[in-house]
């Protein structure tokens, strides 16, 4: 019974660990895409300042 109890603990665990890390790559792939984002617009903002 123990170590049946210990495994799901274990699994739970390891489905916690994997939503983080899928919370984390969802959240590092919106930052560079809001990175990409400010730098167009820094460049657009630069174009408009040389005209």
């Amino acid at each position: 019974m123990k170590k049946a109890d210990t495994e799901s603990k274990i699994a739970m665990k390891k489905d916690a660990i994997q939503l983080i890390d899928e919370s984390i790559q969802l959240y590092e792939d919106e930052q560079k895409s809001l990175q990409e984002k400010l730098q167009k617009m820094n460049e657009k903002q630069q174009d408009l300042a040389m005209k």
